[in-house]
């Protein structure tokens, strides 16, 4: 499928839905409490979470080998656990994350390649049909839909297991992107393969290229070579490609990261004393006088779509906008925007859109926002009483504790809130508190301690962390 095609078909899939305005109308005055919040979640389309499709235990093994594993990177130093770790609920804790050349974990790592985005949590993958914050991977229909400079070929697509479509191919994207695993030209035979994608100009020739050498690493080491013989024991030596490595990453992902023991989900599933007294307050104004669920709808507590919400830009960016070089000077430059799902669909009204993220264990994964704009939770929840006071008063010191990062917030106020969703547009007197307090209740049991999913080693036998 040619790239023009994709966006046309992604725009077809994300027509804008009217953004956080409005109670549902499903609850009503009368009833109690409980049936009110029933008869709103039915209105939401809140259903219990399903189960992420079972996997074999070798498939498992070698999806939890690769995630810890710096083998993937170039230069060996990062993992998808530098950005996800385990003690910090599958995120990283900072604003950006800080990828190759970095020293440290978290919050305190320092001196590494600034990644464009915030790290995303990893929870319930399986039952999203977009992945990034721009959907640059994405369902649509029977087919998966990747960004410019990625094609997968249809012995890649077999590999792909039913139900890890999109997590599979999303896992096969950060080794070949320089900031977050691969590195820069001149640094390792990996960064030299071209350039690929998350790349200006970048080919799928050279994203196949960094695949390949990727393969056969891993084929080269005798640790790796039998656990994938043990995950696909149907499939020859000489056939295995990349997908087979991202296919089980997104086996191991669903699995580990399938933590749903929360007070919400509970009452979801038809516990009535599931939630606090004070919870159910804050779900009733959540669904009602708040509105949130106009956005925040469904099992994952997200419509999926993509919404411009009015959050600063800081950072590096994604995409950006032709400016004057200077007022005196001639010619064009980029700015530092992120265009968000623009990005995607090169449809200039999906400027500083971003996918909807899903609220599940939303209280243990800040800094909140699509480039981890607010620090604090209550904060990020205050926004949306006035998006656009909010941005202006927006204060980078008290919430960007980096200081590679305080002096990066990007001056297009006037761009990002021309094109502000309109249920955004007017002031929301709901309680804040309330809505924190229901936010609570969306934590699983065991979200907060994933120390469990940690192997002892991996086959390359370098360092975890």
């Amino acid at each position: 499928m040619s790239r023009s095609s994709r966006f046309v078909l992604a725009s077809c899939s994300s027509l804008l839905a009217a953004a956080c305005h409005g109670s549902s109308g499903g609850g009503g005055a009368g009833g109690t409490d409980v049936e009110r919040l029933r008869a709103e979640l039915a209105a939401a389309g809140v259903q219990p979470l399903a189960p992420p499709p079972p996997v074999s235990p070798e498939m498992f093994a070698l999806g939890q080998a690769l995630f810890f594993d710096k083998i993937l990177s170039g230069n060996e130093d990062v993992s998808c656990a530098t950005c996800h770790l385990p003690e910090f609920s599958s995120v990283d804790g900072r604003t950006l994350p800080s990828g190759v050349h970095g020293v440290g974990l978290g919050p305190d790592r320092v001196a590494g390649d600034v990644v464009a985005r915030n790290s995303p949590p990893l929870f319930e993958l399986h039952l999203k049909r977009e992945l990034l914050w721009d959907g640059a991977v994405q369902r649509f229909g029977d087919l998966v839909l990747v960004p410019q400079a990625v094609e997968l070929t249809e012995a890649m697509r077999a590999a792909f297991s039913p139900g890890l479509e999109v997590m599979a191919a999303q896992a096969m994207l950060p080794p070949v992107a320089r900031s977050e695993m691969r590195g820069q030209p001149g640094e390792n035979p990996l960064a030299d393969l071209g350039e690929g994608y998350n790349s200006r100009a970048g080919t799928p020739d050279s994203t196949a290229r960094v695949w390949r050498a990727l393969t056969e690493r891993l084929l080269d080491l005798p640790g790796y070579l039998a656990l994938l013989l043990a995950a696909y024991p149907d499939v020859p030596v000489q056939d295995f490609n990349f997908a087979h490595a991202g296919n089980a990453i997104a086996a191991f992902e669903a699995q580990a990261f399938a933590r749903t023991d929360s007070p919400f989900e509970r009452f979801v599933r038809g516990d009535d004393t599931a939630l606090t007294d004070a919870q159910l307050a804050g779900a009733l104004e959540f669904f009602g006088r708040a509105g949130c669920s106009g956005c925040h709808s469904g099992p994952l507590l997200s419509d999926e779509k993509h919404h411009n919400i009015g959050l600063p830009q800081l950072g590096p960016g994604v995409g950006g906008f032709l400016v004057p070089a200077c007022p005196m000077c001639p010619g064009l430059v980029l700015d530092r925007s992120d265009i968000g799902r623009a990005n995607v669909t090169s449809l200039p009204e999906d400027g500083f859109r971003f996918r909807t993220p899903s609220l599940l264990d939303v209280e243990l994964t800040g800094p909140w926002g699509h480039a981890g704009q607010f620090a604090h939770l209550r904060d990020f929840v205050a926004h949306y009483r006035d998006a656009e006071l909010s941005h202006l008063r927006y204060d980078i010191q008290a919430n960007v504790p980096d200081p590679e990062l305080v002096t990066t917030l990007v001056p297009n106020s006037d761009l990002v809130l021309a094109s502000l969703d309109p249920g955004l547009r007017r002031r929301n007197d709901f309680d804040v508190d309330a809505v924190v307090e229901f936010l609570r209740a969306l934590t699983a049991e065991d979200a907060a301690d994933l120390s469990d999913i940690v192997p002892a080693s991996v086959p390359s036998g370098l360092p975890i962390f």
